[in-house]
């Protein structure tokens, strides 16, 4: 059960990656869309290391 759930936090955070990515390409642009990405990406990223402490 965890190692699944880790894998798909894992999935999620790598996708979150790479739309910050693109987002970053022009960022005056996406200024929203980058706080907002930057802020899941946090959360995931905390969920990621409870678990794994466990």
């Amino acid at each position: 059960m965890v190692n699944s759930e880790l894998e798909m936090l894992k999935q999620e955070i790598d996708a979150l990656r790479e739309q910050i990515y693109a987002y970053m390409e022009y960022p005056e642009i996406f200024r929203d869309e980058l706080l907002e990405s930057s802020s899941k990406i946090d959360i995931l990223i905390n969920k990621y290391m409870a678990l794994t402490s466990k």
